[in-house]
C-alpha cells in the first residue's frame, strides 16, 4: 500500500469543522499557512464555506491532518486557506488539496482561482500553473489583502 493510500481527501462535513479549526490552532507555524492569517475569523469562515462544500481536508485515521478552503474574491474562486500539519508534510497532501480546489473551480465554472502566498511558495504554485500577479497592477479586494498581509497574489486561469 502506498503512503498516499493511507489518506482520504474529501469535503469536510459540518460536524468536522471544529476538528479542522483545531488542526490550524495546534500548528506551531499556522501563521505560515497560505495565506498567513491571525485566524481571528477562521472558524466563522470555515463554517460558512463548509455549508457550501468549499472546505476540503486530508484525513488520516478519520482525523484531519491538512485542509484547504476556498471562498470568492472579486468574481474568482479564492484559495483562502491551505495547510498541512508538520508531521504529514512531504506526502503530497497539499498537492491533493489544491487539485481538489482546481477540480471544484472547473465544476463550478469559475474563470480563475486566486490565492495569496509567500514568495518562497512560488515553486509550489507554479506547478499548478498559478502566475504571480504584478503588485502594481492589482485592484479591488486582492490588492487590499495582499498589501495588508505582505503576500503575493497568484492567479490560475481555468
Amino acid at each position: 500500500m502506498s503512503e498516499a493510500a493511507a489518506f482520504v481527501v474529501r469535503t469536510v462535513a459540518r460536524g468536522e469543522v471544529q476538528d479542522v479549526h483545531d488542526l490550524w490552532l495546534a500548528a506551531d507555524d499556522s501563521a505560515a499557512w497560505t495565506p498567513a492569517s491571525d485566524g481571528a475569523q477562521l472558524m466563522a469562515e470555515l463554517d460558512v464555506l463548509c455549508a457550501e462544500d468549499r472546505v476540503w481536508a486530508a484525513f488520516h485515521r478519520r482525523k484531519p491532518v491538512a485542509f484547504a478552503a476556498a471562498g470568492e474574491l472579486d468574481g474568482a474562486l479564492w484559495l483562502s486557506a491551505l495547510g498541512v500539519a508538520s508531521d504529514y508534510r512531504g506526502r503530497g497532501l497539499a498537492r491533493a488539496l489544491v487539485s481538489a480546489v482546481i477540480g471544484y473551480a472547473g465544476w463550478a465554472y469559475y474563470p480563475t482561482i486566486v490565492t495569496l502566498s509567500r514568495s518562497d511558495q512560488d515553486a509550489f504554485f507554479t506547478r499548478f500553473e498559478f502566475l504571480r500577479l504584478d503588485p502594481r497592477r492589482l485592484g479591488g479586494s486582492t490588492a487590499i489583502l495582499a498589501n495588508a498581509r505582505g503576500l503575493e497574489a497568484r492567479v490560475r486561469r481555468l
